[in-house]
């Protein structure tokens, strides 16, 4: 009777055994196999569980195929560097510099002469058509003074020449000078204007002699 018992012990011990050791699905596992201990396909083991290594096995070029950052409502992307780019300060490089000191002296006195001598040559060059009248005058005068003379037809300007030397009437001012120029209907009054002491002297009237 005991060894009967002990016999069927025995026997459901190797059936539980054998059982735990089963595969659920096909027969014992051979450790020989050539399929023992591979994954399955697509990544998977054999419980179905993906596999780890999957998305950090580089693709051709040494480039990872993991997942990219991308920027999200115009935030930059998880590792981009935060840079704020900024339009390079611009200058004016026409801008006026220092106004230079003006003051009277031989050398600006001589200027004045000189001014006051060329504007009253190119205006009594009457003998000219009139666009090669205003082309002489033109850049002697003050912007000022352009508007008023370019309309004056030279034929009828009555002085024809300068007749001798220009003389300086009035320097109280070093940005103003009054000249006196003779001419051949007598003497014309030359008022020159600058802008600072390193301007030229333009022209800003010109005044016909008193009672012609």
């Amino acid at each position: 009777m005991r060894r009967a018992v002990v016999v069927v012990l025995t026997v459901v011990v190797l059936a539980i055994g054998t059982w735990i050791g089963w595969p659920r699905e096909g027969g014992p596992v051979d450790p020989s196999a050539p399929d023992a201990g591979v994954a399955a396909p697509g990544g998977q083991d054999e419980f179905g569980g993906p596999d780890a290594s999957a998305d950090d096995t580089p693709a051709a070029g040494g480039q990872v195929t993991g997942p990219v950052d991308e920027p999200v409502d115009g935030e930059p992307a998880a590792g981009d560097p935060a840079v704020e780019v900024t339009a390079e300060p611009e200058f004016d490089e026409t801008a006026p510099s220092t106004p230079v000191e003006a003051t009277w002296d031989d050398t600006v006195r001589t200027a004045a002469l000189d001014a006051a001598r060329a504007t009253m040559t190119a205006f009594a060059a009457t003998d000219q058509d009139a666009d090669a009248w205003w082309d002489g005058l033109e850049p002697l005068l003050t912007p000022q003074a352009r508007p008023v003379y370019q309309d004056v037809d030279p034929r009828l300007v009555p002085v024809t020449q300068v007749t001798g030397d220009p003389e300086v009437t009035d320097e109280t001012s070093t940005l103003l000078a009054e000249v006196a120029v003779p001419t051949d209907i007598g003497p014309y009054t030359v008022l020159l204007t600058r802008a600072d002491g390193a301007a030229p002297w333009l022209a800003e009237q010109i005044r016909p002699p008193e009672g012609s």
